[in-house]
């Protein structure tokens, strides 16, 4: 199974959604969030993304709170990372770890405070990526 890695600088905003919209086309049906910040309460903004992803929620026991991936949330996702799924600003209540899953195994993890991602592809995606015109590297940074 290849390792490869994206980097913030080789995307743009659009480039990374259109990169969730291809991890979909191959089969991606959930993924987590990490939440920086105080704990949860009311009406904080974890508080307030959280809202706005309870339709999509599912349980995982082993690996906290996952949500389903469909079209859908991934609208919901634009408006909670609105300048794009490695855009990161410092401060106390950021998102992290955008994980996106695929059967239960990690397909795209994007650890936007280093504005890298990682992908775990199958043996014949890797083509399926260049071809998509993907940036991505052999070697984390």
């Amino acid at each position: 199974m290849p390792t490869l890695y994206v980097r913030r600088e080789d995307y743009a905003a659009a480039d990374g959604w259109r990169l969730l919209d291809w991890c979909l086309s191959r089969g991606a049906d959930e993924f987590g969030l990490a939440f920086l910040g105080p704990p949860y309460l009311p009406h904080t903004p974890w508080a307030a993304v959280d809202e706005l992803l309870i339709p999509f929620r599912r349980r995982v026991a082993s690996a906290g709170d996952r949500w389903r991936l469909t079209g859908e949330s991934l609208r919901v996702l634009r408006d909670v990372l609105p300048d794009g799924i490695f855009s990161y600003t410092p401060d106390q209540t950021s998102l992290e770890d955008l994980t996106i899953f695929r059967g239960g195994e990690t397909l795209l993890r994007v650890v936007r405070r280093d504005g890298q991602g990682i992908l775990q592809l199958r043996d014949d995606e890797e083509a399926r990526l260049e071809r998509a015109g993907f940036p991505h590297h052999l070697r984390a940074r």
